[in-house]
């Protein structure tokens, strides 16, 4: 619905009025003419033309750039992909409007991601923020007082930890044993003992939380948000877009998705669930409504040793890397939730995380390995067996058996 631009109307004028009048004497043989300067009369013209082409000039320029196809303003479907907004993981954005307001919302994007990046960072501090490493470095027992987004998703993860205790952001000791193991040029297991020194035994119970402040009280507690980190900040930016007037949109943060209002004329929302073992979509999920989709999985980010292959999703309860299945997504309203929860019942069984999932009311779909899980599936295929909670089996399918509109 682009209207057109005005056309240029030309205006003719009489630029020339001439008045003759004869003039009768005694004399019959004389005459006399009167008439006006012709010089006069074409300089008064001439500036009457020269105003009304610069009318015309000045009119076709406002409805130049008053034309949604012009000046960037014009609506279009539009997406961006950014690589440096932190969290070692690319942003995809996609909406449909203008190109300013889609500058808008990027900026809105980039500084979201990079303020939390470094709040929630581990492993390095700043000059303007109090990061996670600085919890981590200050003696046991001090109170450090944090932005408060820190203690927003610290409440996050004991809300997550309540439901099931699989998650436990307090075991960063232990995760960044497994995180240098992972970045080893030669991959190699941690030493067993060195494993068991790193957990923290008290668990969530050896962080304090008191208004803007947060205690760890035992010297194997550190915090490390990485389960959760990226679920919070893409509901926050989500959050943010929205307020900025976003009506509709998609942001995925590797594998953390929030689809942002519905899209128009009744049109699906339709998202592809990764296979484990190839880069395209296993299975389609088909909604109407803004919802968030979070998916964990083995093939993300994984090391082998002497052919086994080893997740980067630790369980706190073996201090290994967890072997239950190949991915688990979980749908939910809230991105941090989605996040922590997809983290915890991948280290979960699915007969148990079945059970969390009726109990506490959640959606979640399971891919493991076929035959590894001594129930029948809901979906399959000859290499995977797929599990899906009740709330989702009229809106996945296998890819294979439709061909879906991509996302966007």
């Amino acid at each position: 619905m682009t209207p057109s631009s005005p056309e240029n109307k030309k205006t003719d004028s009489s630029i020339y009025i001439e008045e003759k009048k004869e003039n009768e004497t005694s004399s019959p043989h004389e005459k006399t003419t009167s008439k006006k300067d012709p010089k006069k009369s074409e300089s008064i013209t001439g500036w009457i033309v020269l105003a009304c082409c610069v009318l015309v000039l000045c009119l076709c320029g406002y409805f130049y750039l008053q034309s949604p196809n012009r000046a960037g303003n014009e609506i279009k479907s539009r997406s961006i992909t950014l690589t440096d907004v932190g969290f070692d993981t690319p942003v995809t954005f996609k909406t449909t409007g203008t190109e300013k307001d889609f500058n808008k919302y990027v900026d809105i994007i980039e500084s979201t991601y990079q303020e939390c990046n470094e709040l929630f960072d581990a492993f390095h501090t700043y000059p303007d923020k109090v990061s996670l490493k600085e919890v981590n470095d200050t003696p046991r027992n001090t109170p450090v007082e944090v932005d408060p987004k820190v203690i927003e998703v610290l409440q996050d993860s004991l809300k997550a930890h309540g439901v099931n205790s699989k998650f436990d952001v307090s075991q960063g000791k232990l995760t960044m044993l497994w995180k240098q193991a992972f970045g080893a040029q030669t991959p190699a297991l941690p030493d067993a003992q060195a494993i068991e020194a790193a957990k923290n035994p008290d668990s969530m119970d050896a962080v304090v939380v008191k208004d803007n402040t947060i205690t760890l009280t035992n010297e194997a507690a550190a915090l490390d948000f990485g389960a959760i980190a990226k679920g919070y900040t893409t509901q926050l930016a989500a959050d943010r877009l929205t307020e900025a007037g976003l009506e509709y949109g998609f942001l995925n943060a590797g594998g953390n998705v929030i689809l942002i209002g519905e899209k128009p004329e009744d049109e699906d929302w339709v998202v592809g669930i990764q296979n484990p073992d190839e880069p395209n979509s296993l299975l389609v999920y088909r909604n109407r409504k803004p919802t968030c989709l979070v998916t964990s999985g083995d093939y993300q980010r994984y090391m082998e040793v002497d052919g086994v292959r080893y997740a980067h999703i630790v369980d706190p309860d073996t201090g290994y890397p967890a072997a239950n299945m190949r991915s688990v997504t979980v749908i939910h309203e809230d991105s941090a939730y989605c996040d922590a929860m997809s983290t915890a019942l991948f280290c979960t069984s699915v007969e148990e995380g079945q059970k969390i999932c009726e109990e506490f009311d959640l959606d979640a779909i399971w891919i493991v390995d076929k035959g590894t899980v001594d129930l029948v599936p809901d979906l399959s295929t000859d290499v995977f067996d797929i599990y899906i909670t009740d709330g989702l089996k009229d809106q996945v399918k296998l890819k294979n058996q439709i061909e879906p509109k991509q996302a966007s």
